[in-house]
């Protein structure tokens, strides 16, 4: 009976757009977001969207195994959770055939669209964090630190600084494997580390170093490796730019979580070059960074251009070497920034600009995927877009990146999600799925520092709210 009905309610809306001018007349199947012909994972919430003006939306999703029906009414198509994932559960490794069905409001108003998604076998983590934030220097003031279950659509706040003296909170980080860290700013600031869970607060400022900005940290999770930084910005007198962000002073730095200390090396630190974007290779013996010669900015900082570099690790010692090396040398017109190695030990993904360390500021920036094995470029044609790409994530299996994108609007930075096949080869990106997507629209703030793991952070706004207002930091030592 059920395959009956499904079978009747195709021919009557087949009737209703026939009635109202078929697919050429006043068309409303174009869906927000554009879900057409992407690539998602087999556990992903549903893809629903959003059609102008329509009164009614049939979704007939056509599969190996079964055919599936999906119906709403109003403008938009929000598909049952449970048939949702029977579905792609069933359809695993799958390209479905979708045809979406829509009828105005207005008489003479109806389309059909054709899509496709394929169903890949590869899961991505459950969690993904990110920071909501105004995209615009003079109203930074409220943020929250968000965290998404990916197969759902239930959030929760890690953080909101509301409750924590309206100053600064960033770079929520994880290793997938139960450590992790987010810095608070203001009068009762410090970093937060879940280590192996254990919550604990740092004052990462050493009378030899500064604290901590973006960070990495190894697989085991003794170690974090940081950026310390002096960043500021400037506001462009060119109209088709909005502002720059630089750093005056940066150098590297390696945390202990065991013992508590802080170490360097001459060869990340000093006034002769600027390092930043450190990230830990999966095995934990090698730190790629982002440098660049050291120039008096804002003056030069058309000039600046960053190199991806590196350095071994040691970690016996818990000490880098002294000596750089150089993996891919930046050019005019090329900067790299953001890197995150693949937890296999694959791939290293980066951002990359026509100068600086601030790409997020960039409309030309874009993300290049890095074989570590031969040393090819895949500049990721299918993923990138127009408008910012910058600040990826890797899911624990490799198989996904998540990375915040502007190209909708040029303003408002969006989680977007690609996958990446074991041959390197990236997929096109598609909008993170909403219970209802206007919510973008209606947010009017930027999802940024998008992170990917699979177990739900131990901690949420309470307990960040509690250490900012109660806790003392604990004064790491530096360590020669």
């Amino acid at each position: 009976m059920r395959r009956i009905n499904t079978y009747i309610s195709v021919i009557l809306l087949s009737f209703l757009l026939e009635a109202c001018g078929g697919k050429g007349k006043g068309s409303l199947a174009d869906i927000y977001p554009d879900y057409t012909d992407v690539t998602i994972p087999c556990n992903i919430a549903p893809l629903n969207f959003r059609i102008e003006g329509a009164s009614r939306i049939l979704v007939r999703v056509k599969g190996g195994s079964d055919e599936y029906i999906f119906k709403s009414r109003g403008g938009l198509m929000k598909f049952n959770q449970g048939k949702w994932h029977s579905m792609l559960d069933a359809e695993k490794g799958g390209t479905l055939r979708v045809s979406v069905i829509s009828k105005g409001r207005k008489r003479g108003t109806a389309g059909v669209k054709e899509l496709s998604w394929t169903v890949s076998r590869d899961s991505i983590d459950r969690y993904l964090s990110y920071r909501l934030i105004e995209p615009a220097y003079e109203v930074w003031s409220r943020m929250q630190i968000e965290e998404r279950d990916m197969e759902s659509f239930r959030t929760r706040l890690i953080g909101d600084n509301r409750n924590a003296g309206r100053s600064c909170m960033n770079c929520h980080t994880t290793n997938r494997n139960g450590t992790s860290f987010m810095h608070l700013r203001g009068a009762n600031g410090g970093t937060i580390v879940n280590h192996k869970g254990t919550l604990m607060k740092l004052n990462t400022r050493t009378d030899q170093s500064g604290g901590g900005v973006y960070g990495d940290i190894t697989p085991d999770g003794r170690f974090v490796v940081f950026t310390t930084a002096d960043i500021t910005f400037s506001i462009h007198s060119r109209i088709d730019k909005r502002m720059e962000v630089f750093d005056s002073r940066s150098d590297l730095m390696v945390l202990d979580l065991d013992n508590l200390t802080v170490s360097d090396s001459p060869a990340i630190t000093g006034d002769a070059y600027q390092e930043t974007f450190p990230c830990f290779s999966p095995d934990g013996k090698m730190i790629f960074f982002c440098r660049a010669e050291h120039l008096l900015q804002p003056d030069s900082t058309f000039d600046v251009h960053y190199d991806i570099s590196a350095v071994r690790f040691n970690p016996e010692t818990g000490k880098p070497d002294d000596k750089v090396i150089t993996v891919i040398p930046a050019r005019e017109r090329l900067s790299f920034s953001h890197l995150k190695c693949s937890p296999d030990g694959r791939w290293l993904m980066t951002s990359v600009a026509d100068y600086g360390t601030f790409p997020v500021w960039h409309d030309e920036s874009e993300n290049w995927l890095i074989n570590l094995r031969t040393g090819q470029i895949n500049t990721m044609e299918k993923a990138n877009a127009r408008g910012a790409d910058t600040y990826h994530s890797w899911s624990s299996n490799s198989r996904w990146v998540v990375f915040a994108s502007k190209r909708d609007d040029k303003v408002y930075g969006r989680p977007y999600i690609a996958h990446v096949d074991e041959d390197g080869q990236v997929s096109g990106a598609f909008l993170l799925p909403m219970r209802d997507p206007a919510l973008y629209r209606r947010t009017m703030r930027s999802y940024n520092l998008p992170e990917l793991y699979p177990e739900p952070e131990i901690w949420g706004t309470h307990e960040t709210a509690a250490f900012y207002n109660k806790v003392t930091p604990v004064q790491v030592t530096y360590k020669p």
